[in-house]
């Protein structure tokens, strides 16, 4: 087996630290041990049904191998669809395995020097219990001097109140340190079958650029170097009034 996935998720409404990587026993991101080089955030909202893919390198500035810790910040309501890691040029999905099980299997494919593929949930502890919905994986190894490329997709039905939702992307620092991102993605689309009145990106922090918008359609992109992830990312609908229903339940 080869890639190593933990997951806990639990039912909160969401914070930010989306995207995590902390290497070996640190509690905070450090950006000499691993930095995030790329990040790419592809958003695609069909008729109030947001499916969200993430993807993120980070490189291992140390001369040894790491292993890190992954987190990632969930929307309230949000299922993880998808998750794997990348070595090399192979993608490794997980396999969700009970929180106990995963960490005995994991033990013993450290101690042969395997790299497992799991996921997992279960339990968790008082400082867990006070967060937001979150999934974390342990990650091994990170090679020396190396790269590892995680994946992440979840989906999530967008709430509709008097006529106007609201989609929000965690990425503003909760209990971590802002991460900065050396390169950044974020391309958006929007398919609607009743005509919105208004579309508005709420974040300032991650100017779009509208390359089609419609009473039906949206599609916009941000591309950026450095960018500090100190606001999570957003935008506002509004469908018209007359429309009625907004989006399928």
């Amino acid at each position: 087996m080869k890639g190593l996935f933990f997951i806990l998720l639990l039912a909160r409404v969401a914070l930010g630290d989306a995207g995590v990587l902390l290497p070996g026993d640190k509690k905070q991101p450090d950006p000499a041990w691993l930095s995030l080089e790329e990040m790419t955030i592809d958003i695609h909202i069909d008729n109030g049904h947001a499916r969200v893919s993430t993807r993120q390198i980070f490189a291992n500035h140390q001369s040894n191998t790491l292993e890190g810790t992954y987190i990632f910040a969930l929307p309230g309501g949000a299922i993880v669809s998808d998750f794997a890691v990348w070595d090399d040029v192979t993608r490794i999905p997980g396999v969700i395995l009970e929180r106990r099980r995963a960490e005995e299997i994991y033990q013993q494919a450290k101690a042969q020097a395997i790299d497992p593929g799991l996921l997992q949930q279960g339990e968790r502890d008082l400082d867990e219990a006070g967060r937001s919905a979150v999934f974390s994986a342990k990650i091994v190894p990170i090679h020396a001097f190396g790269t590892k490329r995680l994946e992440m997709e979840y989906q999530q039905d967008i709430p509709v109140e008097r006529f106007e939702s609201m989609l929000a992307v965690p990425l503003r620092p909760d209990a971590y340190r802002a991460q900065t991102a050396a390169h950044l993605w974020i391309k958006l689309q929007l398919d609607s079958a009743h005509a919105l009145r208004d579309f508005q990106v709420v974040s300032r922090q991650y100017p779009m650029q509208m390359r089609d918008r419609t009473a039906h359609h949206v599609k916009a992109d941000f591309e950026g170097r450095n960018v500090a992830l100190s606001e999570d990312f957003a935008v506002n609908m509004r469908s018209k009034r007359q429309s009625a229903i907004i989006w399928k339940s």
